[in-house]
């Protein structure tokens, strides 16, 4: 999934990386052997941020500081840890998400633990049945609509996905190549979903009515949406970007630019796992138990802005006010999505490029 963090331009957010591979969070001297031995390391995409209160009471209690390693985009951490399983680049994986789950299943880089607070997350989000995938928050990818663009041209805000094809929004979408962004899978996931065989029709239509290709959520977002200064007033963003736009505005903003057209939205679940052949296993599977902690759940929102898998987590103030409710999201199949998700992209690529 992809994280906001607050840019320095005039009304931008830029998605950026942990800027040091290797932050350590956490009380102690880490430049003693004892303190070093005492370091789990959590394996992520570019962009996560460790929720810092809920990791250094996590260091407090145990002993055992996190240091977060960014393997790039989704789809590229799950391949690395694939290719090195039984000798991985850290103890724990979070990032496989509904899209990628089958294809993660299918490997053996990761191993089995079920921690007990899992009952205490909704049947609904708990789509892996091998025990070794634990769902930590789940959003929903939507298209989002700069409602000042419409309000200043007097043109009604899209409906539904049918919708986006139509003559009067020819030029104003951007979505994200499927193959290099987890929202464009997710997204085209979703017309999977709806459209099923005219799935193929309904992309050409989209092409002809001039859509838009970015290579990821930060080009389409931050580049390419008017929000942000670039040329289109729709696109493939989330449900919680409204609530972002406030929070990161550095007091620029009182309420949110964007809207969400609810009727679009495709639900992601993100897991996490115990890696194969981890050098810290106990302090992994801690890991994963403070993953579904009280504290790290009611931190999740404003630190990665997605909406905690524990059921009755109290949201902060900006999602209650702002985020969008997202009542009946189109819900993937995992398992349909990791049978077609190949040829999903080939037909794609033929329609596309």
């Amino acid at each position: 999934m992809a994280r906001w963090r607050v840019g320095r331009g005039p009304g931008a957010m830029v998605l950026l990386g942990l800027l040091v591979g290797g932050l350590v969070l956490g009380c102690g001297d880490a430049a003693t052997p004892a303190a070093k031995d005492k370091t789990v390391v959590l394996v992520t995409y570019s962009g996560y941020a460790l929720p810092t209160a809920a990791a250094e009471a996590f260091t407090e209690r145990t002993g055992w500081k996190i240091k977060v390693v960014d393997g790039g985009d989704a789809g590229t951490v799950l391949s690395a840890a694939i290719l090195a399983s039984g000798r991985p680049e850290g103890d724990v994986l979070l990032g496989v998400d509904t899209s990628f789950l089958t294809r993660a299943q299918n490997s053996d880089a990761f191993e089995r633990y079920e921690p007990s607070a899992l009952t205490r997350v909704p049947s609904e989000l708990r789509l892996d049945r091998s025990g070794r995938f634990t769902p930590i928050d789940e959003g929903s990818v939507c298209v989002n609509a700069d409602a000042g663009w419409f309000d200043a041209r007097d043109i009604p805000l899209p409906g539904d996905l049918e919708s986006l094809t139509a003559p009067r929004y020819r030029d104003l979408l951007v979505v994200e190549h499927p193959a290099q962004s987890s929202p464009g899978l997710s997204f085209l996931a979703a017309t999977r979903a709806v459209f099923g065989s005219a799935t193929d029709d309904y992309w050409r239509r989209l092409r002809d009515n001039g859509v838009a290709v970015a290579g990821s959520w930060s080009d389409a977002y931050n580049t390419r949406y008017t929000v942000n200064g670039g040329d289109r007033p729709l696109v493939v963003s989330y449900a919680s970007s409204p609530p972002a736009e406030v929070v990161y505005s550095e007091g620029k903003r009182t309420s949110p630019a964007s809207v969400v057209l609810t009727d679009t939205c495709v639900q992601q679940v993100e897991f996490a796992a115990v890696l194969r052949g981890a050098p810290h296993r106990d302090a992994a599977r801690r890991l994963i138990d403070e993953m579904l902690s009280e504290q790290w759940q009611a931190e999740l929102p404003l630190s990665n802005f997605v909406y905690p898998a524990v059921s009755g987590t109290p949201l902060p103030e900006p999602f209650r006010r702002w985020a969008a409710p997202v009542p009946n999201p189109i819900r993937l199949d995992p398992a349909a999505v990791g049978q077609d998700r190949d040829a999903w992209l080939l037909a794609w690529r033929d329609v596309m490029e």
